[in-house]
């Protein structure tokens, strides 16, 4: 790895700790393409409220979505909870939920699966996430005849970036970022491509025929630990 790698990476930030350890070959620079801001809704804030108040079967799949938990929940709720692994398994580890999480996998679908192998039909699956979502885990649900009920934990709108830099690889967090990216911008196909988890690698193979390195995790460092052991092996 004699030559510097320009990279584009698409998410809000770059957690802490992580950028001290990656190799000075690897030139990163952050770009976001998405922006996001946690609800303040009255509506769905009263609906959360009285949530808290039950035993309630809760779908969480991003950590901006425990964010906007973390922000209105003051105290331990008796839920059972479905989440994705990687950062918002952590962060509800982190708020003292550890306790409260039945399922957990690294794709939206598969965790899906596992609410209809083990969830009597008779439980409303409150699914708390962005309003742009990906539809597949609700979608499965509802066909499953569960009644899905949603919160909208946080808003997702895309952000126009100015790139005039050829990048040697991007790297990609959301589907959202995905979808914002590739709605201004086309790639050569010598531009590698990095998505956290398969479910935004779904999302970037519906844009491009470019190779797709899936990290072995879905957190930003099983993320960032791909991407420096797939240049250093080059």
């Amino acid at each position: 790895m004699s030559k510097n790698i320009q990279i584009l990476y698409t998410g809000q930030a770059i957690e802490k700790g992580i950028e001290e350890n990656i190799p000075r070959n690897l030139a990163i620079d952050t770009i976001p393409f998405i922006e996001t801001a946690l609800s303040t809704d009255l509506n769905t804030l009263e609906e959360l409220h009285n949530l808290e108040r039950e035993n309630a079967f809760i779908v969480v799949t991003s950590q901006i979505s425990v964010s906007w938990l973390k922000k209105n929940i003051k105290s331990v709720p008796n839920w059972s909870i479905a989440c994705m692994k990687g950062q918002t398994q952590k962060a509800l580890v982190e708020l003292g939920w550890e306790a409260l999480i039945q399922y957990t996998d690294t794709n939206s679908l598969e965790i899906a699966k596992k609410i209809a192998l083990n969830t009597p039909k008779s439980t409303t699956i409150n699914f708390v996430g962005s309003n742009q979502r990906l539809a597949n885990l609700p979608d499965y649900l509802k066909k499953e005849g569960y009644q899905v009920k949603e919160l909208i934990a946080y808003t997702t709108t895309e952000k126009y970036q100015e790139i005039e830099k050829q990048y040697d690889a991007i790297i990609f967090l959301s589907p959202s970022a995905v979808n914002s990216f590739f709605e201004h911008y086309s790639i050569g196909e010598q531009v590698a491509l990095f998505a956290i988890g398969q479910t935004t690698a779904d999302a970037v193979s519906k844009k491009t025929r470019n190779k797709i390195i899936i990290s072995n995790g879905n957190s930003q460092l099983e993320l960032f630990n791909t991407i420096i052991n797939h240049y250093q092996s080059l």
